[in-house]
């Protein structure tokens, strides 16, 4: 376990006592509110800190590790929880900065990374379109992975109970999911959407039609940024009809998909069912703008839009958490086209928020 803080540590010392602790996070309460809805794209008041859990196994499935890097406020307080996944051939710094900005407005994030589909598995051989391939059509990660996701939430709960540095922190009862591209997957799987069996390797079950359930009923809302649509290799038309959780999806006009145009996303809106959702559909946007390793000491692939898109990723995720963990009605009304429309700039010049 490895500790590391961003900026000053500003847990009350002992000596001060509950009072002083009680009152310092009820200051940082109303600052963050002022700065979620005043400038959500911007970091948040509270300084911040990370725990890695570089050597954590899953033994109900055969020791697979989940590597979890944990980013959580330096104050005194309970949080609510974001549990991150990374994208194909990432690492649990690939969404690094993103992890930090919400932590920095009082969440505490759960960066995971998945063994399967991690920089480490692309790598291998140099062979990344292969290995790319290969990755996302295999059934243990495909499967997998939204299995991390509850490994994750169970060893949350025991850290709550008992960890000197996690104990009463997290909020279990308001836990979201957030994640990229194969993330994206991942975390719309949590939240019941069923994967397609028609491209899995090795065969499984009857070998087409959907996978099983692997949702978790701990989760209460989700953040898909590239959420997929209909096609290989992930989902069906049909596998949407389980999501039964208020998600949020966003994406661009240049956000491609493995065989598919990047309007092939906006299906994904379509096909999901109403209750509290909202899409956001960015010009210009470019699939790897919306993963930033900023801050870490590990990269990501380059973005052309990365700079332009990220200040409106980051306003729109911390604007809808803030509604659907928080239940701030002001921050959801300020989640629209025209509440987010003074983020555009350069190319980056139209937003869409879509909701039903």
């Amino acid at each position: 376990m490895r500790v590391q803080r961003t900026g000053p540590r500003q847990r009350a010392a002992a000596p001060v006592g509950a009072w002083l602790a009680g009152l310092a996070l009820a200051v940082a309460g109303l600052a963050h509110a002022g700065v979620a809805l005043e400038r959500p794209q911007a970091d948040g008041p509270l300084s911040t800190r990370t725990i890695e859990f570089a050597d954590l196994a899953d033994a109900a499935r055969g020791g697979r590790r989940v590597p979890i890097k944990v980013h959580l406020p330096s104050w005194t307080g309970s949080f609510p929880v974001v549990v991150l996944s990374h994208g194909a051939g990432g690492h649990w710094d690939a969404n690094f900065a993103q992890a930090r900005h919400l932590a920095s407005h009082g969440y505490v994030v759960l960066a995971l990374e998945h063994v399967g589909s991690n920089t480490e598995r692309m790598r291998r051989g140099m062979r990344f379109a292969a290995n790319l391939r290969s990755m996302t059509r295999d059934a243990d990660e495909v499967l997998g992975r939204p299995r991390d996701v509850s490994f994750a939430l169970d060893q949350a709960a025991r850290w709550n109970q008992s960890h000197a540095e996690l104990a009463g922190v997290l909020d279990l009862q308001r836990v979201a999911v957030m994640g990229h591209s194969f993330g994206a997957y991942t975390a719309l799987a949590i939240c019941g959407a069923r994967p397609a069996l028609d491209w899995l390797v090795p065969r499984t079950g009857p070998g087409t039609g959907l996978g099983p359930d692997l949702s978790d009923a701990r989760v209460k809302a989700c953040v898909a940024l590239s959420p997929q649509g209909p096609g290989e290799p992930f989902f069906r038309q049909d596998s949407f009809a389980g999501i039964r959780r208020p998600v949020l999806g966003i994406s661009g006009s240049r956000d491609a998909q493995q065989g598919a145009p990047p309007e092939n996303r906006r299906r994904f809106f379509e096909l999901v069912p109403p209750g509290g959702q909202v899409f956001v559909w960015i010009a210009d946007a470019d699939h790897m703008a919306f993963s930033d390793s900023a801050g870490s000491r590990r990269s990501t692939l380059p973005s052309r839009t990365r700079a332009d898109v990220q200040p409106i990723a980051r306003a729109a995720t911390l604007l809808f958490l803030e509604a659907r963990l928080r239940g701030d009605a002001e921050a959801d009304a300020r989640l629209s086209a025209q509440g987010l429309q003074a983020l555009a700039r350069g190319s980056v010049n139209k937003i869409e928020v879509l909701r039903k």
